[in-house]
């Protein structure tokens, strides 16, 4: 009958020594425990094994362990029963503190319930500066736990306080600089970045926010979304920044900043404020982005711009769109102009009266390409002829676009439309004989 005082060593085999200390492991710890018992007990301590490397091999020795325990057969339920306790004895082990750690103790475990930082340092502890270091800063503008990002501390992310773009430079970047995206490197999941230079009013999205550090053209650097940049020149040369100014993108100076708004149509970006204006001043970097009419107003609909055109809204299509200014021209009223000499047809003017007197009048009509749907209407006071200046009138009987309005009648009058080709006449009183060409 096995003995069921004695632990057995399963399957896999488990190494004689522990790698990671250099004693006697465990299960044979407690195996050669319980064989020491079954024959009567030894003087040889733990401590005894663990003095020195025993003078068989681990080879041999497991040889030995085998042969001795090959006739031992534990039924089924008395193994699992070891091994349940043999894994509480492994478990509890592990939830032992190790002096050897300190207050790191606890760091031995799988799932690590608290960190305490010391909270007593002032700025980066002396001689802590390397690149992945974390802490914490008890200083009142800060207060946060600290991790050094780059270069031995000259960039430094207070967690919860900024907020970084990692980037490659496609261009020289210098600290301080508005940066603008400029691609990708590819599979790698990386952002290129360059000075902000060229942007066009749909562009200001493009701005990343302000280079935390120098960056060598082709080199990886950060550049700061969200939170202070230090160490850089705030003083606006001639533009003379204060405390509190608020900088935008300057579209002058590549990767610069101004005080002052740009003019349409330069994308106008607010890019940081001034926290403390000097020659190593501080920047607080939010950036804000101005809209382009049309590019991000989703009811603004904006197509084929042309000059002159004005916004008008749709109720079908529940939207603002461009449309030629004669358009909206037309759904206005306007007071009647009288003209006594050849004229030219001015902006909103719609009502037009003729009152040359001797000789035929002449007018410049608008452009019809321009006036889609523009409407206009002549009127004779005198019994003279009036004229378009252009072969651009269609008659009210179609055919051929030709150059007469109003007949040499008082009282004669047309209504004229812009098909965007030609002036088309669409009605007319009985004194205008024009009716019947």
């Amino acid at each position: 009958m096995p003995n069921p005082s004695i632990v057995p060593i399963t399957q896999p085999r488990v190494p004689f020594l522990n790698p990671e200390t250099g004693f006697v492991s465990m299960p044979w710890y407690l195996f050669l425990l319980s064989l020491s018992q079954l024959t009567g007990g030894s003087e040889v301590s733990l401590g005894d094994l663990q003095k020195g490397p025993p003078s068989l091999t681990v080879d041999e020795i497991n040889a030995i362990i085998d042969k001795a325990a090959g006739d031992l057969t534990p039924s089924q339920d008395g193994l699992l029963a070891q091994i349940a306790e043999l894994q509480k004895q492994v478990n509890a082990l592990a939830l032992q503190v190790r002096p050897e750690l300190g207050t790191m103790s606890q760091l031995q475990q799988d799932n690590v319930p608290w960190l305490q930082f010391d909270t007593t340092p002032s700025g980066m502890p002396t001689g802590v500066n390397a690149n992945g270091t974390l802490y914490w800063d008890d200083a009142d503008a800060i207060k946060t736990l600290n991790i050094v990002m780059e270069d031995s501390g000259e960039v430094i992310q207070h967690i919860g306080e900024e907020t970084y773009y990692r980037v490659k430079a496609s261009a020289t970047i210098t600290e301080g600089q508005v940066v603008m995206f400029t691609g990708t490197v590819g599979a790698s999941g990386g952002l290129r970045g360059a000075p902000a230079t060229g942007l066009t009013s749909t562009q200001s999205e493009y701005i990343m926010g302000v280079a935390t550090q120098n960056i060598a053209n082709n080199g990886w650097g950060y550049v700061t979304w969200f939170g202070e940049v230090k160490g850089v020149n705030t003083t606006g040369g001639a533009e003379a920044w204060v405390d509190g100014q608020i900088l935008y993108y300057n579209p002058a100076v590549a990767g610069g900043l101004t005080k002052t708004v740009p003019t349409a149509p330069n994308p106008k970006v607010i890019v940081a404020s001034v926290v403390h204006a000097a020659s190593n001043g501080i920047l607080f970097v939010r950036p804000t982005f101005g809209s382009a009419l049309g590019a991000t107003d989703s009811n603004v609909e904006i197509t084929g711009l042309a000059n002159g055109d004005l916004l008008q809204y749709d109720s079908v299509q529940a939207r603002w769109e461009n449309v030629p200014a004669s358009s909206v021209v037309a759904g206005t009223a306007s007071a009647p102009v009288t003209k006594t000499a050849n004229f030219t047809v001015a902006a909103g003017e719609t009502w037009l009266i003729n009152n040359k007197s001797g000789s035929s009048c002449t007018v410049t009509l608008p452009t019809p390409s321009a006036s889609t749907g523009r409407v206009l209407h002549f009127q004779n006071y005198q019994a003279q002829t009036l004229v378009s200046a252009s072969s651009n009138v269609v008659p009210l009987a179609g055919g051929a676009a030709g150059t007469a309005i109003l007949q040499a009648v008082a009282g004669a009058n047309a209504t004229l439309v812009s098909d965007g080709t030609s002036w088309i006449m669409t009605k007319y009183d009985s004194n205008n004989s024009l009716e019947l060409e």
